[in-house]
């Protein structure tokens, strides 16, 4: 069974940057497929953070999904994020100048 909902007229509201509100926002919009990669990369980082002793790699991987799953809440949206990462494998990254940095991303998104 496929969760898409092409048909729906708006955008669901920005996830929380949340493993359970990014779940919820694959569940709800993205096929089975890519959500199982977000289970199993979910449960590697965890395996990942109690054998370091350290949280970053869970946060790294939860910040690293939160922005695929605000791409799935609007279909326009994820178009676009679809489109940008083609991009990138066939050309390579924008150049420096181009990116968007950290802060700039705390300050659009607030994560």
């Amino acid at each position: 069974m496929t969760a898409s909902h092409a048909g729906r007229p708006q955008m669901l509201p920005r996830p929380a940057c949340t493993p359970a509100a990014i779940r919820a926002v694959l569940a709800e919009n993205a096929d089975p497929a890519v959500l199982k990669r977000y289970d199993d990369e979910l449960d590697a980082a965890f395996e990942e953070a109690r054998e370091q002793g350290d949280l970053t790699p869970l946060i790294q991987a939860v910040r690293r999904w939160w922005f695929e799953a605000d791409a799935w809440r609007d279909p326009n949206a994820h178009q676009e994020f679809l489109a940008r990462v083609k991009r990138y494998q066939r050309e390579g990254p924008p150049p420096p100048v181009e990116r968007v940095n950290r802060q700039e991303i705390r300050a659009r998104y607030g994560v």
